[in-house]
């Protein structure tokens, strides 16, 4: 496809040597003008162009001299994708919310009516633009001299995009951050997303479980190109709804906010009160979005009268998934004299429900076994999800504890709610509380995914996926806040970081159970799991196809069942946790997974007093700290890329004498040998992995006990959180550093 601004640049130009011979290319090709052979590349997928770059030099001058062709080039081998040029889609209105036919995104100076009324205003010293913000998020302030790099405009060329984005990722190899700007936000840490540079946290000053918060925050994040937030996509905020907030998710590129509702009344007094309600809202303005055809979505109610919940929420373009799981109380259990370690063996209920929330159709729905410990999940593809399950099927009766993984061990289960069109089924909605119902899809399980096998006795405590996926590029006709963004993480790239919590046997009784806990990350590369959706909708669509039977087993034929030394040996990397415990869960971006490391420095180093110890053990299990205090920390990115990595193996690193070394701030090391987790009193087997990445590391060596990142900035958290009466008297410091 060519892109409309590909019109503004400059045509390649190659010369041409009359003397030359061509014998490997066709003695017409090279007649063609230059235009034309760069839409030849066009129609080639990157391995087919560089093999007909390396043709012939002519050849390779109209690709090397062609700056789409460098910018799609640049876009393959970094996991983005380009976002057109859309100068309209922000300006789309709601008539029934806007009359007067007035742009979604409220000014500085005219605060939406559902936002605070403490709004501050200043204006920058160096543009006189003025910028917004409230009395709980003090702002970074701005610079005595204004920076070089403004914000880049609406439509930028080929050229231009290929040069920001090469920069940014060369600052990224070093993690040689370009600006730091430092702001403060008051609250626990509570309810909060980062998504596309908008960082969200509600208004949670309060000490109880159930009194929630009703006021969403909205904070734009500097950025390489508006360090000072001189042209933010949205000002700093606070809405207040006229519900209590449970939980939410947001997407930026539509302008996209869905809000958990708690405890909601019943809109129809035949029926049930939902678990929950999802209100469909734009992030501008927190008034019902434009292109939903209704303003909520009803997640089915409860089956019993007193539970407490946990859910999960993710969007991907048209498609939103909530995950709720419904347990008992932990005040129940312990009036029954119960820990919460009771879970697993007391049951409780999870569920899964996809709409289409533009047209609130139910796509499909589906109710997880029991399980000994929550289940967690991640959209793949608009039609795919993936789901941790510490519940395989086994032939135990339910009388035994579920937790335990040599019987029950965890698996990711890959899903598709792709549906059948030769049968297709109109959900009748509201959803009821009967998950068997016959009027909705049910997702089909394509492939289930094995974990190496635990030893006897061994409890899982924890089986968590992360992230979220990126967001596809917004196709133009809806609102959007990332109106001047060039270019987006690709939604089928990236790695995935899949946190297991364990509590290993042991003959011993005298040893605590603290002293058996081990946490592990398990990194899978995105395209891994997304191969194993895609490939299984095709046997799906096969079956389809052959009225809903595949190989003579039903629907159930397109199942796969796959052993971890058949999949995982090689396409994951099994480690002990390097953060053992993480308050800020956003640590993962592209192909990026961001740590913080205690910050060891030799005596007489001069920068915190020798008396302070950085190295300070995270303890596996809770303290009474509420959140781990700060530390003198660095900083350490595993990096996944394919291409990072290729290209590393390839470079010589060119000699250092020692006066280089003494002033080398980072440190970047491959990582490509298999490694192997001894098997201890966990696994039946040592542990091989083999899925290569590259570790750097970079001194911060600033206090911090909380780090997250996103595709332009990794944001360093500083927080005291000694309960001191009054949850109010927590503030978060948060430095960016902008990449």
């Amino acid at each position: 496809m060519i892109m409309a601004d590909e019109l503004d640049r400059p045509l390649a130009k190659r010369s041409r040597s009359s003397n030359s011979t061509h014998s490997q290319v066709p003695s017409g090709l090279l007649c063609l003008p230059d235009e034309i052979l760069e839409q030849v590349y066009l129609f080639l997928e990157i391995n087919g162009r560089l093999r007909l770059r390396s043709v012939c030099k002519a050849l390779r001058d109209v690709f090397d001299s062609s700056a789409l062709l460098q910018y799609k080039f640049t876009l393959e081998t970094t996991g983005y994708l380009d976002v057109p040029n859309n100068t309209s889609s922000s300006s789309l209105t709601n008539p029934h919310e806007n009359p007067d036919n007035t742009p979604l995104s409220s000014s500085p100076e005219e605060p939406s009516s559902n936002s605070s009324s403490s709004v501050i205003t200043l204006k920058s010293p160096h543009t006189d633009r003025p910028r917004q913000t409230i009395p709980s998020v003090s702002l970074a302030p701005w610079p005595k001299e204004p920076s070089t790099l403004t914000p880049h405009d609406a439509v930028i060329s080929p050229a231009d995009r290929n040069k920001l984005l090469k920069e940014r990722e060369k600052r990224w190899e070093t993690l040689d951050w370009g600006e730091k700007r430092t702001f403060k936000v008051q609250g626990r840490e509570g309810v909060y997303e980062l998504q596309e540079g908008i960082f969200l946290m509600c208004d949670d000053f309060n000490d109880m479980d159930d009194d929630k918060p009703s006021s969403i925050r909205l904070v734009p994040l500097p950025s390489m190109q508006d360090p000072d937030l001189e042209d933010p996509p949205i000002q700093t905020t606070s809405h207040k709804v006229d519900f209590p907030i449970s939980d939410l998710t947001m997407d930026p590129t539509q302008d996209l906010i869905v809000v958990s509702e708690h405890r909601p009344e019943s809109s129809d007094a035949k029926r049930s009160a939902p678990t929950h309600r999802y209100h469909l809202l734009t992030l501008s303005t927190l008034k019902p979005h434009p292109l939903a055809n209704s303003d909520t979505l009803d997640f089915p109610p409860f089956s019993q009268a007193i539970m407490d919940t946990r859910q999960l929420l993710q969007v991907m373009g048209d498609t939103l998934v909530v995950q709720v799981s419904r347990f008992t109380p932990a005040w129940v259990l312990a009036g029954l004299g119960f820990g919460i370690g009771a879970l697993g063996s007391l049951g409780h209920e999870e569920e899964m429900v996809a709409w289409n929330w533009k047209t609130g159709k139910v796509l499909s729905r589906i109710s997880l076994p029991e399980n000994g410990w929550f289940s967690s999940f991640a959209l793949l593809t608009p039609t795919t999800f993936l789901v941790t399950s510490t519940s395989n099927i086994s032939p135990v009766l339910p009388s035994e504890t579920r937790s335990v993984g040599s019987i029950f061990p965890p698996v990711i289960q890959v899903y598709s709610f792709l549906p059948d069109r030769n049968n297709p089924i109109d959900p009748v909605q509201p959803l009821d509380t009967d998950p068997m119902d016959d009027t909705t899809p049910r997702p089909v399980l394509l492939a289930q995914l094995q974990l190496p096998p635990f030893a006897d006795e061994v409890s899982i405590h924890a089986f968590d996926v992360r992230p979220d996926p990126a967001f596809p590029p917004n196709s133009g006709s809806g609102p959007t806040l990332g109106k001047t963004k060039p270019f987006t993480q690709n939604p089928s790239k990236g790695v995935m970081v899949f946190e297991l919590k364990v509590v290993g046997n042991t003959e011993d009784d005298n040893i605590p159970i603290r002293d058996r806990k081990r946490s592990y990350e398990i990194f899978i590369l995105r395209e891994t799991l997304v191969k194993f959706a895609t490939e299984g909708e095709e046997r799906l669509k096969e079956a389809y196809g052959n009225g809903g039977d595949f190989d003579g087993l039903g629907i159930r034929g397109v199942e796969r069942n796959v052993p971890w030394s058949e999949w995982g040996e090689d396409n994951t990397r099994f480690m002990d946790a390097v953060m053992k415990r993480r308050s800020w869960v956003c640590s993962c971006s592209g192909y990026r997974f961001v740590s913080l490391i205690p910050a060891i420095r030799p005596s007489g180093h001069g920068l915190w007093p020798s008396s302070e110890d950085p190295n300070l053990d995270d303890l596996e299990d809770e303290t009474h700290e509420i959140i781990p205090p700060p530390k003198r920390s660095d900083l350490m990115i595993f990096d996944f890329s394919p291409v990072n990595i290729r290209r590393t193996q390839s470079t010589e690193e060119e000699p250092m004498n020692f006066m280089d070394y003494a002033k080398k701030d980072w440190s970047i090391k491959i990582r490509d040998a298999p490694s192997m987790l001894p098997k201890g009193n966990i696994w039946k087997n040592d542990v091989k992995s083999a899925l290569p990445f590259r570790e750097i590391r970079r001194d911060h060596g600033g206090l911090a006990n909380g780090v997250m990142c996103d595709d332009q900035r990794i944001i360093v958290i500083h927080t005291q959180a000694r309960r001191n009466g009054d949850w109010s008297t927590i503030s978060q410091e948060m430095s960016v550093l902008c990449m």
